[in-house]
């Protein structure tokens, strides 16, 4: 089990940490890789409507709430094949839209990411994070993470790793 408490002051460390990382590899990017990089940040919440509107939804994870009203979004396109937290009001679209996922052991969980293949991460009721193994959000979903702060601190690993060393590894 993870250590960590997810609260506002653990998610703007580890903002803060990927934002640092990210500087120096956007600023040799384009002359290591040939080609200008995306936008790869951690958006703060700072006062958009979509961090409030997750107290008056009851369908995302209590877990999923405290991340949105700390962070907006994550966009990592050049880190591997890409990781992506989708907005909070992205995310409740597609839960409107499309209802939630079905999830090992008849759970169903809520699609809030995604890599740049296509591949889905949802997260319980219970806030365990999953991973598709297709891309698709129909079905097969495996477990990947006890919780959301495990997957985030899985997440600044996979970023650090690949500015260091170019291999994103697997989440």
């Amino acid at each position: 089990m993870n250590a960590h408490t997810l609260d506002q002051a653990w998610l703007t460390s580890w903002r803060n940490d990927i934002n640092r990382a990210l500087t120096s590899l956007l600023t040799t990017f384009e002359a290591t890789y040939g080609y200008p990089p995306g936008e790869n940040r951690i958006a703060p919440a700072g006062d958009r409507p979509s961090a409030r509107e997750s107290n008056s939804h009851p369908d995302p994870p209590a877990t999923l709430t405290v991340f949105y009203r700390t962070i907006h979004e994550v966009l990592l396109p050049d880190i591997g094949n890409g990781y992506f937290v989708h907005p909070l009001d992205h995310v409740l679209n597609e839960l409107t839209k499309q209802g939630p996922v079905c999830l090992p052991e008849s759970t169903q969980g809520v699609v809030f990411g995604s890599d740049g293949g296509g591949i889905l991460y949802a997260i319980s009721q219970g806030g365990t994070i999953y991973r598709s193994r297709v891309a698709s959000r129909d079905f097969d979903f495996a477990p990947l993470t006890p919780d959301l702060t495990d997957f985030l601190d899985q997440l600044r690993h996979a970023t650090i790793r690949f500015i260091a060393n170019g291999q994103p590894g697997w989440l």
